[in-house]
């Protein structure tokens, strides 16, 4: 019987599509294993945000085979389609299967794995795709052969409907690394959706790279420009799609994992509000930048007043909703006027947390070419400022809710001091330190918060504030 390891990095859409990988080798009836130490193969999920994914990706490479020396390499996701020509060079890596190609993964990793195995000349990468040196490359349309479906034993499902993106930021490679944009059909995301529901799905969480374009492409593909044009004007498919989504018949909570600020309209919001017995109320909608100035240059298609709408329009259908954000510190370009101005915006629009990306210089983006990239002590000096303010911002918020009831689905996860974890609808993590309390993985319990686990940032402490009976309830 062979075995195989799957490693991911970076994103949740990476997560999602690892999955995807591992029950397509379970499928074929390979085992999977917790260790590259163990494996038949080893595959990575590559990442290729930062030039530092790129490095731990070859990192990983080489201590697996380290390790492992006859363990069968593969590398795959964003890194080995932004520049597998780099990843062809390496002497520990045994195949490359980038985006484009990874709905043959499977077919094509076990093929060369088997003429390894009997000592036979093995193909490193698939013939039908050329390989790419620095993101010299075409645009290609996404992949979406990947459409995992969860275990029935988990209480939170990522579902991804969308993958791709059409933006070209001018300092990010994901166009490229994931392709066009391009949505999963309607009836097959429902479908997905309304199983895990009927399995005892308790919150479904909507992921993809861009998924405010959901819909977009079945526009472009089924109707002529002037029809295009009409529908955009008449009717957001994402939106409508949320609302089918709500109309799922035993569906108990639904999260929106990301969404562009001027993604946030009045007609989407209006459905969540219509739903809130359901929604989540937490948004992340990425920033970037509090400074116009750097926000042109990044060719975000949004400006700070439009950001700040959309936080506005957040916190008057939703005032005790959690709202985050991603930040790029470092931009070239980015003087400390402008670094100090996002931070005054950032205050501003009462945003509760921050993802930190320090700029990284990406091969062949338009941000590579601009004058004023910074040293990398200002960067970092940077992030780590923008990070201690996540954790004050953090903080603050949740410190709001101590002595307030909060609904927190419980999930698989205990804490170091085996301590029971779950989240509320507004994102908020807590473990539950009452003894003897009545847990289990995907049941649903109102909790008073009384405090922190840990120090700034840390989880939430909370104890049962209903009866076992109403508790059971609620499961």
């Amino acid at each position: 019987m062979n075995h195989i390891y799957v490693k991911t990095l970076g994103c949740k859409v990476n997560t999602f599509d690892a999955h995807a990988i591992e029950n397509k080798f379970k499928d074929l009836g390979w085992t999977l294993v917790d260790s590259p130490l163990s494996a038949d193969v080893s595959v990575v999920n590559t990442c290729s945000v930062t030039q530092n994914a790129d490095r731990e990706a070859r990192y990983l490479a080489r201590k697996f085979k380290r390790d492992n020396p006859d363990t069968f390499v593969v590398m795959t996701g964003c890194y080995a389609q932004t520049d597998s020509a780099k990843l062809a060079e390496l002497a520990d890596v045994d195949v490359i299967v980038p985006n484009e190609a990874k709905d043959e993964i499977t077919n094509f990793v076990i093929e060369q794995f088997e003429a390894k195995k009997i000592g036979i000349e093995f193909k490193k990468f698939p013939e039908s795709i050329d390989l790419v040196r620095e993101n010299k490359q075409g645009h290609f349309k996404s992949s979406l052969t990947f459409f995992d479906q969860a275990d029935s034993t988990q209480t939170r499902a990522f579902v991804k409907i969308q993958d791709g993106c059409n933006g070209f930021c001018s300092y990010c490679l994901i166009p490229y690394a994931r392709g066009a944009s391009r949505s999963v059909p309607e009836a097959i995301a429902l479908a997905e959706i309304q199983r895990l529901v009927k399995i005892g799905t308790k919150e479904i969480v909507l992921t993809g790279i861009h998924i405010g374009d959901y819909g977009v492409d079945f526009l472009e593909e089924d109707s002529s420009d002037q029809l295009i044009e009409n529908a955009a004007t008449e009717s957001e498919p994402f939106v409508e799609f949320v609302k089918k989504v709500f109309a799922i018949e035993g569906l108990k909570r639904l999260r929106i994992s990301s969404l562009e600020p001027a993604e946030l309209t009045l007609g989407l919001i209006k459905v969540l509000h219509e739903n809130k017995d359901k929604f989540c109320d937490h948004f992340h909608l990425p920033l970037q930048s509090g400074h116009d100035d750097i926000l042109k240059k990044m060719r975000r298609k949004y400006d700070s007043a439009r950001y700040k709408e959309s936080c506005e329009m957040a916190r008057k259908y939703f005032p005790d909703c959690c709202i985050g954000a991603d930040v790029i510190p470092g931009f070239p370009g980015e003087t400390e006027d402008h670094f100090d101005a996002t931070i005054n915006f950032i205050k501003e629009c009462g945003i509760n947390y921050l993802h930190v990306f320090p700029y990284s210089a990406r091969p062949n983006t338009a941000a590579l070419k601009m004058p004023g990239h910074l040293p990398q002590e200002i960067v970092k000096r940077r992030a780590a400022t923008l990070r201690d303010l996540s954790d004050v911002l953090k903080h603050e918020y949740q410190s709001r809710f101590i002595g307030r009831d909060l609904e927190i689905l419980w999930e698989k996860d205990f804490d170091e001091l085996n301590r029971p974890v779950g989240i509320s609808r507004n994102y908020i993590n807590l473990v539950a330190f009452e003894k003897g309390f009545d847990f289990a993985p995907g049941s649903v319990s109102s909790m008073k918060i009384r405090g922190f686990s840990s120090g700034r940032g840390g989880r939430m402490l909370g104890t049962s504030s209903m009866s076992a009976s109403h508790r059971e309830l609620v499961h």
